[in-house]
């Protein structure tokens, strides 16, 4: 289960990097910089940059799971209502920040996602919501079904207008088991980040790879040197997602064998996996089953090497799949996301999901609406709902009581900077333009 775990999240990037379709959700900020850069003839060093990177996140939370667990689990106690909605408000501020090219468009994802995420029973009351008298609907549009669609099926519908265009094969070069070091230059930054974020927000429970991967993506682009490069190839890109959608794994399997509880959705199909055996997730577990839990840390720390070496011994088979001919791939990966889609479930319904929104998802990008600010819409809005409501009715109404959790108002206070930035860059970008064209003028 631990293998699968991990290289289920880290195989998600191959796709991504070679046909801009996420393997997984969290790999969707690798789509951004690794297909760009394998389209332009380096499809080698963006699989074994995202593959080293994906072994650095892994292996330092693999040490943090090791060595601090304990003491680490310990932190997520001390996460509250305010607490979780304050990170949740944060990564719908990112969010906002990250569309600040075009703010109005990044709203519009935003609020599309938002109210997807609020179709079905409300978690607060239980009512229900945007349901129009179907019973299908009462449980919410199934996640894998909206992501596939959102990326994999408009890709595919977006890819489908080059069918009749005779396809170019990627040719991988020279491949090493160690990334070119000129590609590397300034990739120490977004590493280190993902392997901090990746690790304290897998810490977390529920908050998983997406919140993470956003929150890295973005911060490594605010501190780089070359920010323009993002979304257009570039190494750091890959670096920060796919360091921090890897780190997120040790970091979420702390809170799962120190207190039962699971840092994510994987994380919480693991606990059933070990119930099955007899074995209950918690405290208990380092006393009766401590070679369990022993097991599960070298298990979990093998499984990063094997995947490194397998990822990269086994890259030519993965490109000769991928250089088949676009009308036999897409009808296989189309079929991949409907018998994935329903298996999860077994509902019709999730594929009428799946199919909707990925004609949704076409239609939108046709008016160059993103597709990073709607599915993030869709998992931010809920929380920061959920949360917020949950936190006033604590506190009988009272906002107030938020100033005294330091977390939530240091999590706030960045989320508001994060707000602010966008229109402030904007001002900074008009008054310089206009200062320019006087300039001109003058001369």
């Amino acid at each position: 289960m631990i293998a699968i775990y991990v290289g289920g999240i880290s195989g998600g990037l191959i796709t991504a990097t070679l046909i801009n379709i996420p393997g997984t959700p969290s790999s969707i900020f690798t789509c951004y910089d690794g297909y760009p850069m394998a389209k332009n003839g380096k499809p080698g060093q963006a699989l074994s940059i995202g593959v080293f990177a994906s072994l650095i996140g892994g292996t330092v939370s693999a040490l943090a799971l090791f060595f601090i667990a304990p003491p680490l689990s310990k932190v997520s106690l001390i996460f509250g209502n305010w607490e979780y909605f304050a990170v949740a408000f944060l990564g719908l501020a990112v969010v906002i920040s990250m569309a600040s090219d075009d703010i109005v468009k990044g709203l519009i994802g935003a609020l599309i996602g938002i109210i997807c995420g609020s179709i079905g029973l409300d978690a607060v009351s239980g009512a229900q919501r945007l349901t129009f008298g179907s019973w299908q609907l009462m449980s919410g549009l199934q996640s894998t079904a909206l992501m596939m669609g959102l990326f994999a099926v408009c890709e595919i519908l977006i890819q489908s207008h080059d069918l009749g265009k005779e396809k170019k094969d990627i040719q991988m070069g020279k491949m090493s088991f160690m990334p070119p070091l000129k590609e590397m230059k300034g990739c120490g930054l977004p590493i280190a980040l993902g392997c901090l974020y990746g690790t304290g927000i897998g810490i977390l429970p529920g908050i998983g790879q997406n919140a993470s991967t956003l929150i890295t993506y973005n911060q490594a682009k605010k501190l780089s040197r070359h920010p323009e490069r993002f979304g257009h190839g570039s190494p750091e890109g890959i670096c920060a997602s796919e360091t921090s959608n890897n780190a997120v794994n040790g970091g979420a399997l702390i809170p799962l064998i120190t207190l039962g509880i699971p840092g994510d959705l994987t994380t919480a199909a693991l606990i059933g996996g070990l119930m099955i055996h007899g074995l209950q997730p918690g405290p208990l577990l380092f006393k009766t089953n401590l070679d369990v839990v022993g097991a599960i840390m070298v298990a979990y720390f093998l499984a990063n090497i094997v995947m490194y070496v397998m990822e990269l011994g086994l890259i030519r088979v993965f490109v000769k799949a991928v250089n088949i001919k676009f009308s036999y791939l897409f009808p296989a990966i189309l079929m991949f996301c409907l018998l994935g889609t329903f298996a999860l479930n077994n509902r019709t319904f999730d594929l009428w999901v799946l199919i909707i929104s990925g004609i949704a998802a076409y239609v939108l990008t046709q008016f160059k609406v993103d597709m990073a600010p709607v599915i993030l819409g869709y998992i931010l809005g809920p929380l920061v709902e959920k949360y917020f409501r949950m936190a006033l009715t604590a506190e009988n109404g009272n906002f107030a009581a938020v100033l005294d959790r330091p977390i939530a108002l240091v999590c706030l206070a960045a989320a508001l900077i994060f707000l602010i930035m966008p229109v402030c860059s904007s001002g900074f970008r008009r008054n310089k333009n206009k200062l320019n064209r006087l300039q001109e003028q003058g001369n």
